[in-house]
């Protein structure tokens, strides 16, 4: 069974033609319209320092003591000024087009291949932050994290939130022991922004992030690898849109977020914090599903658009060059020029002669430099005719290349045409 059956990813029509996407419903309720929120002393009183309660974070603060708009988001108070929003997921809800557990097989696909990580999916950790803006830095808050850990059967997602600004502490301590025990970390863009954010954070506050043991699988980096060529952009949204079939609708964009925290401070109002968390878990949902599709890209790319080229270079950087030879056979008739000529030195290099002749023919008849070098290189020195090769290297470019290959070339057709040849240059097509 190949991977496309296994992630349960193509049911019935390739992701050419995704079915129409379905709208998340929403599964938050905003609070009730006649809620006036916290007065402006509570408001005031959440800026102050809560020590005189006993120890920095005000620890004995009673949670009924806590905003009472806010609860209206529907979760519970871990510390003073702390809440956690937790939702449980079946892994066979479907996002956009594809099962959760689908998706979690594929992750589990990409972890070991680019990590060589295996493990309990249970000891996994996928993590999205919203910060109060996107400079990164010290003036940079992350004012709510979402955290989602397979737990058998069902996807554990929990959103911690930060409701006023001198709970940081509180905030950072119970997201440290959400991440105990995880191996591996699963983001969008993390490795740049949210792990290099929350480090300043925990810093900031004197604290030691719980993540320096864990691997960390960003997948960014595969999906730019896989698309980058194709795809105008590699945004969340873009990705959600072409391998996911999804397509948000009433979702607050992320650059929204900031304004929607500021708003809860300012004046208590807590619609714009349920469209963050919605938001929020709608990233972590779309994370644990791009596993299936980002697997398939990366083993048979034609079967999800992406790059040929771009997937069996990664094949190759990875020391798996028959793994990137099969992937450029199977799009044979496909591959741009550049895609052709990487081939060639592929069956050159398993010295398939005949074939690595076979593909740079075409191109060297249409005048492809490049071509014209390598298939003259080819005929001198593996196919053992020198005079079709002095062809080749007269149809070059002017210029000294073109001389030095013909002057050679000529020489050896001359008084040491009977010399045997030469071993090819390190950079020849079949060296």
């Amino acid at each position: 069974m190949g991977l496309a059956e296994r992630l349960g990813l193509l049911r019935g029509s390739a992701p050419s033609q995704p079915s129409p996407p379905q709208a998340p419903a929403p599964d938050i309720a905003p609070g009730p319209e006649s809620d006036p929120g916290p007065t402006l002393a509570e408001r005031l009183a959440r800026l102050r320092p809560a020590s005189a309660s006993g120890g920095p974070l005000g620890a004995s603060v009673a949670a009924k003591a806590a905003p009472t708009g806010i609860e209206a988001l529907g979760g519970d108070w871990v510390a003073p000024g702390v809440l956690r929003v937790e939702r449980r997921v079946p892994l066979a809800q479907v996002q956009g087009r594809v099962t959760l557990g689908a998706g979690l097989a594929g992750l589990a696909w990409l972890a070991e291949r680019v990590l060589g990580h295996t493990g309990d999916p249970e000891d996994w950790c996928l993590l999205d932050t919203e910060t109060s803006g996107l400079a990164g830095g010290t003036g940079t808050w992350v004012f709510a994290c979402g955290l989602a850990r397979p737990e058998g059967q069902t996807l554990v997602l929990r959103q911690y939130l930060l409701t006023r600004l001198d709970a940081e502490a509180g905030f950072l301590a119970a997201l440290h022991g959400a991440l105990d025990g995880c191996r591996l970390l699963v983001s969008y863009n993390g490795k740049s922004f949210d792990l290099p954010l929350l480090t300043t954070r925990y810093r900031l506050a004197g604290m030691t992030p719980d993540w320096a043991d864990a691997a960390h699988l960003d997948l960014l980096h595969p999906v730019r690898r896989a698309f980058a060529p194709v795809w105008p952009d590699c945004r969340l949204g873009t990705v959600e849109d072409r391998l996911l079939g999804l397509k948000r609708q009433g979702d607050l964009p992320g650059s929204e977020a900031p304004r929607a925290w500021l708003a809860w401070l300012r004046r208590g109002e807590t619609a714009g914090l349920a469209g963050v968390l919605s938001h929020n878990r709608l990233d972590l949902l779309s994370l644990a599903a791009l596993g299936a599709p980002l697997a398939l890209a990366l083993s048979d790319p034609a079967r999800v658009g992406a790059d040929p080229l771009a997937v069996a270079g990664w094949h190759r950087d990875r020391g798996d060059p028959d793994q990137a030879r099969a992937i450029l056979e199977a799009q044979r008739q496909a591959l741009t020029p550049v895609g052709v000529l990487e081939l060639a030195r592929y069956r050159a290099r398993a010295r398939d002669w005949g074939g690595a002749r076979d593909l740079l023919a075409p191109l060297a008849e249409a005048g492809h430099p490049e071509a014209l070098a390598a298939l003259a290189i080819l005929w001198e020195h593996r196919l053992g005719d020198p005079a079709r090769a002095l062809d080749l290297a007269q149809r070059l470019p002017p210029g000294p290349e073109r001389e030095r290959r013909c002057r050679r070339l000529e020489e050896r057709l001359g008084p040491a045409q009977g010399r045997s040849p030469g071993p090819a240059p390190t950079w020849a097509i079949g060296g």
